[in-house]
């Protein structure tokens, strides 16, 4: 018989002291032998990678156990985890599963940080027989905010450095972006700039920032393991005042209210005010309001003007004050004079035509006796009636128009007005159309005559024709006189 002294380091988990167990087993290598061929491990064991809080488990094929034991060690400080089937860690996440005294699993359960290592498979022959696997914990990314930076000062110029520290398993990778979605601005040792979405890589160097590059840059921190981590870095970025306005000159009539604007950009954030041209600051009250819209390092200035009058009528002043140094810019108020409205004049000419117009106006139907013949107004002319001849039939005419036997209707009367005005007006364009032809042809006999005398020599005939022409340029009104 050959004693077997099997010595390990047992790691007590309350009291965390060693404890030093010294077992000595009497095997008799004929025993061993009777019960059949010695162990042997049937396949190397795997190592495994497990994230962080999951299981772990590590496996150990043995064939041919027999009567030897199989123990589980911590390869690093060969603390023993196990004794065949029995846990003697006071570990309580670790656990031991047998299956068919060939398949022995340590099982490692909410894994952490500490777990990281190898870990062997021991068999106590004659000649110690081991397997050692190891398990790697998968880490998330971590920010060392004892080595990261959260904010960052320049002046307009100079360059900065942006540092971001992290840690897990494996190594976490370092990725820049804008918070505000903006490009980053890189310029290289020719000032030539190029913008990225993101950039891969600690630190992030700027050279020669201006203000566009100012705001908060996200570090984020990535390894395949989530969740991914991020941290926001502030840069800032000092310059003095710029100020300027869009209008220069507003001008607007008495009586309204004016709105002014200005734009002042600055770093650290100016001191911004109005004043008027005398340089007092004016105070927000109800005769003016005051705005400040401010994204970032810019401010929208506006200065309204109430119910405005003379004495609102000058310059403005917008100033921005900062420790970087202060600048202003002036708009001048003028008044616009409203033109007056005046109602446009209308000439009418009225061209003087001669028109025909018969009206039908509605009648009133009477009941005329059979006998009763009411005459046309040219009848009328020819036949005047004397009153109380029996020739009329006994009919007689009044100043009226009304006769004794029979009435004429207002819209009789109308129509024969109508008609004996047009028949009036057609007959004088007869007449003067008449009286033109006569006349035309009146100078030209004339004409003739006279020519014709004073070309034989005869200045009597000369007269005589030109008397005779004479009586024909007058005859054409006689005529026309004895036709009327």
């Amino acid at each position: 018989m050959q004693p077997f002294t099997y010595a390990v380091a047992v790691d007590s988990w309350s009291s965390r002291t060693l404890l030093l167990v010294v077992a000595v087993v009497v095997v008799s290598s004929s025993d061993v032998q009777k019960d059949g061929p010695e162990p042997e491990f049937l396949n190397p064991m795997e190592n495994v990678t497990v994230a962080l809080g999951r299981e772990a488990i590590l496996v150990c094929s043995v064939k041919n156990i027999g009567e030897h034991k199989v123990g589980w060690l911590k390869a690093e400080d060969q603390t023993i985890l196990s004794l065949h089937e029995r846990v003697v860690t006071e570990n309580r996440r670790i656990d031991i599963d047998v299956d068919n005294n060939t398949y022995w699993r340590l099982k490692i359960r909410q894994l952490q940080r500490s777990d990281k290592g190898c870990y062997m498979c021991q068999i106590n022959t004659n000649v110690m027989k081991k397997q050692i696997g190891c398990v790697d914990v998968k880490v998330p990314p971590d920010i060392k905010d004892e080595e990261t930076i959260s904010d960052i000062t320049v002046n307009e110029g100079e360059n900065a450095t942006l540092a971001c520290k992290a840690k897990g398993n494996p190594l976490p990778k370092i990725t820049w972006r804008r918070e505000d979605g903006h490009k980053i601005t890189i310029r290289n040792n020719k000032s030539k700039k190029t913008s990225f979405d993101r950039v891969r890589g600690e630190p992030l160097l700027l050279n020669r920032v201006d203000r566009s590059q100012m705001g908060h840059y996200l570090c984020i921190a990535s390894n395949d393991v989530p969740p991914a981590v991020s941290k926001r870095i502030t840069l800032n970025v000092n310059f003095s005042p710029i100020v300027w306005v869009t209008n220069q000159i507003v001008s607007a009539p008495l009586h309204t209210h004016v709105r002014l604007e200005c734009f002042v950009e600055s770093f650290p954030l100016s001191v911004n005010y109005w004043s008027n041209e005398k340089g007092e600051m004016i105070l927000q009250g109800q005769k003016y309001f005051i705005e400040e819209v401010k994204n970032n390092y810019k401010v929208n200035m506006y200065l309204n003007i109430q119910n405005l009058d003379k004495n609102d009528l000058g310059a403005y002043r917008c100033v921005a004050r900062n420790s970087m140094g202060h600048a202003n810019s002036s708009v001048r108020v003028h008044k616009i004079i409203m033109p007056t409205t005046v109602p446009p004049t209308t000439s009418t000419t009225t061209a003087a035509t001669t028109t025909t117009t018969t009206t039908t106006l509605p009648s009133t139907t009477r009941m005329v006796p059979p006998s009763t013949v009411i005459p046309s107004p040219a009848t009328k002319r020819k036949s005047h009636v004397i009153p109380g001849d029996r020739k009329s039939g006994g009919k007689t005419d009044d100043k009226t128009g009304l006769r004794i036997n029979g009435v004429e209707s207002a819209g009789e009367m109308e129509t024969k007005s109508s008609s004996h005005r047009a028949s009036r007006g057609s007959s004088r364009v007869r007449q003067s159309t008449i009286s033109q032809s006569v006349s035309i042809m009146a100078e030209l006999a004339f004409l003739t005559a006279a020519t014709t005398s004073w070309s034989t020599g005869c200045p009597v005939d000369a007269a005589v024709g030109g008397l005779v022409s004479l009586a024909l340029a007058v005859s054409p009104p006689l005529v026309l006189w004895l036709l009327n």
